[in-house]
């Protein structure tokens, strides 16, 4: 009798104080509990990898930009003031319910309530990364850098073909190669950042 009573208490407690806040199929009056989803915080969120618009023109890049407010001109960049920021779009997590508002506002918002997406209210930096390590490919450059390997790691390989043909250009090609790297210049031909090591 006493797990049945407490049983039926924690029931009618959780039901009290975890309220189902979706309202997709009918339309419940927004409580003090329910935040709105675009509200929620970036861990209760799933979302969409930045949207990489380099390969576009400039016309589209802009037009895309002033029609959805979200997407990146230019991705990567070494420095915190050359990186872009942009905003992402985003669904709450499966596990969390939150109170979806349409945003009429948008011009493009062809996002239906089923789809639950929004615009995240927070930015996300424009970087992409693809498993360039800085670290391995200075160690390539100096052992192997006169068969060209730190340029096939980095993606250039036609660059890389010709050096290991001239067997990094008699050392002196192999040379400026490692000063490259140190200096910044060589990076991965996908336009990707160096992954971090922690």
């Amino acid at each position: 009798m006493t797990v049945l009573l407490f049983s039926l208490t924690l029931f009618i407690s959780l039901t009290l104080v975890t309220p189902d806040c979706s309202n997709l199929n009918s339309a419940p009056k927004r409580t003090d509990l329910c935040k709105l989803c675009h509200e929620l915080p970036e861990h209760l969120l799933d979302c969409d990898p930045v949207y990489d618009l380099s390969e576009h023109n400039k016309t589209f890049q802009e037009q895309w930009i002033k029609d959805r407010d979200y997407g990146c001109k230019k991705m990567g960049g070494e420095a915190n003031d050359e990186v872009e920021m942009t905003r992402v779009v985003c669904r709450s997590i499966d596990t969390f319910t939150c109170y979806f508002q349409e945003d009429d506002s948008h011009p493009l918002n062809n996002w239906t309530a089923d789809e639950r997406k929004f615009l995240s209210e927070f930015k996300k930096p424009c970087i992409r990364y693809t498993g360039h390590y800085f670290q391995s490919t200075l160690i390539y450059s100096i052992l192997l850098g006169f068969l060209g390997v730190d340029r096939f790691c980095l993606g250039w390989t036609g660059i890389g073909v010709g050096k290991m043909l001239t067997v990094g250009g008699l050392g002196i090609w192999w040379v400026i190669d490692i000063i490259l790297l140190i200096t910044g210049n060589l990076t991965p031909n996908d336009r990707s950042n160096w992954e971090t090591l922690y």
